[in-house]
């Protein structure tokens, strides 16, 4: 856990280091409308659904992501952005209040988004130098849930634990906020936190009830009731496996570094300015 949480420790010590050292250069690479922006990101995520429980803090099964992003500013206070993503997540029954259902999964995804930042602030603000944002936007993800059974990985969601083809490119709808913490000429740090609400239940390959054991293969029949693995007798066709009432998601806290585009317009800009050399 701590190890997810070290780029976040690095970020907010750079925000003593570098910003007042930098303070002038910052004013001089503001951005202003018509600026572009590359970004990279790495964080930390928490998935939330059917194999985890919100209350319980000592068992957080914190994956990692890390993101590739572009970025246009409209205006002093609206950016466009468009976000490619790798994720890790994972969950599982034990330690929660169903851990007799003993199922568990772990999942390396994709997705991809587009949306808006809106910054509280303009950036030619003169008393507010960082500005804290709001971003939201919508997108696609591909669910891969996977399984360890007898020391193989499996994939769940080609196995039909439930019985159900279900859809594995849902749409998301991703919203959160940020925080630009420090700036070094064109590069500027960030540290941002979203969640990322997912439009299906099987995020994690369990969502209704307990199939027909009599229909499926035996791996899959092994891997959609696993209860027998702790010494307890298996599910009953139509008994509960999960929470149908409500989709599948993730948090991601991360550290954002974002670079500014030199364009010849901003070259320009810039020139003005720094004014005329002396």
């Amino acid at each position: 856990m701590r190890s997810y949480l070290l780029p976040l420790y690095i970020g907010l010590a750079g925000l003593f280091v570098l910003e007042p050292a930098t303070a002038q250069k910052t004013a001089i690479y503001q951005e202003k409308p018509r600026t572009w922006l590359a970004s990279v990101s790495l964080g930390t995520t928490r998935y939330t659904g059917d194999m985890n429980e919100p209350g319980n803090l000592a068992h957080l099964r914190l994956g990692a992501s890390l993101a590739l992003s572009g970025a246009y500013r409209l205006s002093n206070r609206v950016v466009l952005r468009a976000e490619a993503q790798l994720y890790y997540i994972y969950g599982s029954h034990k330690y929660t209040r169903i851990d007799y259902n003993n199922l568990s999964f772990h999942s390396l995804n994709p997705d991809v988004w587009v949306g808006a930042q809106v910054d509280f602030w303009p950036t030619d603000h003169r008393t507010r130098p960082r500005s804290p944002y709001v971003l939201a936007g919508v997108g696609l993800t591909y669910m891969s849930p996977r399984a360890n059974y007898q020391g193989k990985s499996y994939d769940l969601a080609s196995l039909h634990t439930e019985g159900v083809d279900y859809n594995r490119f849902p749409l998301i709808i991703r919203y959160g906020v940020g925080y630009p913490i420090c700036a070094r000429d064109r590069w500027k740090l960030h540290v941002e936190g979203t969640y990322t609400h997912v439009r299906s239940d099987y995020l994690d390959d369990l969502s209704t009830v307990y199939p027909d054991f009599s229909q499926m293969s035996p791996l899959a029949a092994a891997l959609s009731d696993r209860r027998s693995e702790i010494g307890l007798p298996p599910n009953r066709p139509g008994a509960k496996r999960g929470n149908a009432d409500k989709n599948d998601g993730y948090f991601i806290l991360s550290l954002r570094a974002v670079y500014v585009i030199r364009t010849p317009w901003d070259r320009g800009y810039r020139r003005q300015r720094r004014g005329p050399r002396q």
